[in-house]
């Protein structure tokens, strides 16, 4: 059975910083995830921003949909 799977990756370097534990039915749920996760990450970069602690760039990071076998 096929689900997907969301995961946030450096950009440059492709490292796998995080996994999402929650698997996906359909890619389109994940995808929907994946947005969502993206803009909560831009928002906490902003909030840590103008608190002055430093934090990783959101244009640094990419959120994808990966399928997996279950």
């Amino acid at each position: 059975m096929v689900k997907y799977i969301v995961k946030m990756i450096d950009k440059y370097s492709g490292e796998v910083l995080d996994t999402d534990d929650e698997k996906f039915d359909t890619y389109e749920d994940a995808e929907d995830f994946s947005l969502e996760w993206s803009l909560n990450y831009a928002t906490g970069a902003e909030v840590l921003e103008l608190a002055g602690r430093s934090f990783d760039s959101p244009d640094d990071i990419d959120f994808v949909v990966e399928e997996v076998e279950v």
